[in-house]
Formats: structure tokens, sequence, C-alpha cells
């Protein structure tokens, strides 16, 4: 806040103008207030309205006296004593108190008392007060107060993310992964699946672990499974059961690792769609068995997924080819065009 000392003849010279900061305290200016006001109506009235004591008034009077009229403020005494107490707190009680903060943390004085009057009574010592328990807390740093872990958030390095207008032609070109989980009884069973963009050649497996190993071990086997000699690229969700062990498989075979956008299971529609006729067909049948045998749910499902790929005739391909056919089909096709 400035105030303007000195009217200027236009606005144009009001920067050159003297300007002088308005600093003064409050404590100043509630003297310079009381003051004023008993000169006014009486010093009775000043003590009365302010509540005050006379004597209380009389020194504001004197310090407004020589101070305030000579606009020479001077900065108001501390009221703090010069001897200050001093804590005699004993060092074992301290110590106590500090232990017991650090190994059970946030504890609280009430809970505190009851031990440390224990503790008193083992070593001859005199037992104080919650309020003084308190007050030993309070004179460390932080309180003696145990923060809130905070996990370290891996974020996912950058991934390639699959390209929207992407369309597999080649039979092996795109590979795509997806896991189903299944529920009984408090137990958790995942059944993956493995389809082939372009055919819909397909192969599934029950497993009990849901980590990054036993997806590579599934990709594994279904790369003896279906007839191609190299998976070229990989579309999978951004599970962590597609991450470690798995992408690291992946790179070290030079395969493209295509993930979905989260929350955008239509990038992967394929194998979303085949998740529900496995559920269909096979596990309305089947299902109880997964949590039995799961060595005879696999091989019942083998049975299941040839038949899928060998006889069942798909709406894809107008209910006249099965996904091995058409797999025959379009590979026929190419190495024709290759020959040309």
């Amino acid at each position: 806040m400035f105030r303007i000392i000195g009217q200027p003849i236009n606005l144009r010279y009001i920067a050159t103008s003297k300007l002088v900061k308005d600093n003064v305290d409050e404590d100043w200016k509630y003297l310079t207030r009381v003051v004023e006001f008993g000169s006014k109506h009486g010093y009775k009235a000043a003590v009365d309205g302010f509540m005050i004591s006379k004597s209380t008034y009389y020194n504001y009077v004197k310090l407004y006296n020589s101070c305030v009229k000579s606009k020479m403020y001077r900065p108001f005494k501390s009221k703090r004593p010069i001897n200050v107490r001093k804590s005699n707190w004993n060092k074992k009680i301290i110590e106590f108190i500090r232990k017991i903060r650090v190994e059970y943390p946030n504890i609280g004085k009430n809970k505190i008392k009851y031990y440390l009057d224990k503790y008193c009574r083992v070593n001859n010592i005199k037992p104080i007060s919650t309020g003084t328990i308190q007050n030993i807390i309070n004179s460390h740093t932080n309180k003696l107060r145990t923060k809130k872990s905070t996990l370290v958030i891996k974020r996912r390095k950058n991934v390639i993310r699959k390209p929207s207008l992407y369309k597999p032609k080649r039979s092996g070109e795109c590979v795509a992964l997806d896991s189903m989980e299944f529920r009984q009884d408090g137990k958790k069973l995942y059944v993956v699946v493995v389809q082939d963009e372009a055919t819909n050649l397909l192969y599934a497996e029950a497993t009990p672990s849901h980590t990054s190993r036993s997806a590579k071990h599934i990709l594994d086997n279904a790369h003896t499974y279906l007839p191609w000699d190299k998976f070229t690229t990989i579309l999978t969700d951004n599970g962590s059961e597609f991450a470690k062990d798995f992408a690291k498989h992946i790179k070290i075979n030079n395969i493209t690792h295509y993930h979905t956008y989260p929350k955008t299971p239509k990038q992967n529609a394929r194998c979303e769609r085949v998740n529900r006729t496995i559920q269909d067909e096979f596990m309305i049948k089947y299902g109880n068995l997964l949590f039995h045998d799961i060595h005879l749910f696999n091989q019942k499902l083998k049975k299941y997924l040839h038949w899928y790929n060998f006889n069942r005739v798909h709406y894809r391909f107008g209910n006249k080819m099965t996904p091995f056919q058409y797999h025959l089909h379009i590979t026929k096709q190419h190495d024709s065009h290759l020959n040309i």
C-alpha cells in the first residue's frame, strides 16, 4: 500500500511524485486508536471501551507522544521472559518414549503411559503424567511421527500400440493372446488362448499360474502346435502376464509386440470373441473339471481344439470353411503370388 504525498498537477506526474510506504505495525495502529479515542472521550471511556488498565493507557499515551507524532516507529519489544523454564526430564524416560514410538509408529500418550509406568517401577524412576509424555513427544523433530510409506510405482515403458488400420492378411502374420480367469471356492485358475488373426487357428491351455513365465511357456506350446516356423507379430493387452519373462522372450526372438490401448478390448476383438466361444461350447460342459483335474481338462481341451481348427466351420468364412482350410487357401494364394 502506497500513499502519494503532494497533489500532482497531472496524471503524467504521478510516477515522479514522492511515495511513502505505509508499513505501520498492527500494534502501533491499535495504540494510536486507543490514545486518540481517549483524548476525544476521556481516559475512562478508553479504559472501559478497550478493556485495558489505567497504567496501560498512560503507557500508550507516553509512547504515542514520543513516537507516533514524530512518525518514528520503534518495534514493540517481545514479552517473552529472559529466563525461560527449562525441561528437566529424565533421559531414560525420553529414550524409552522415543524407542516405543519408533517400534510402534504413532502410538498415543495414553497407551505409552501404561508401559512407561511399568518401566519406571522396574527402574525406580518417578513416573510422569500423560501431559508430560506429550510434551516430550512435541519436543522432538516431527513429533516422533512415522510418515506413511509410499509405494514406488513403476511406470510401464513406452510400448508399441496396435496401428488402427492394421489387418493381417497372411497366415501366422499376427497372433493374438488373451487370458480368462475362472473362480471356484476361493480358487483361481486361468485359460490362456492364442489365436491367429488372419485364419482363426486357435491354441488354448489351462494354467494355475498367472505369471509371465507361464504365458511364455504357453506361447512356446502354441508355436509347436500351430503350423508356422516363427511368429512375426504378437498382439496382447497390457496385462502383467505379458510382461517381464514373456516380453524378454519376444525381444530375444525379434518378434514385434503390439499392445492394445488401455480399456480398448475391441482392438483385440477376435481373441475376445473366441473367449466367449470357448466358454459357451467347452467350459459349459467341462468347467468343473478345471478345478478337479487340470491335466485331464487340458486333454479334453486339446480334443476340442482339434475339432475347432479342422472340423468346425466358422461364420467368418460363411459357414463353409474351417480355420485350417482357410489357412491352406490363403497360403496357396500367397505362394502362387510369389511364384508369379
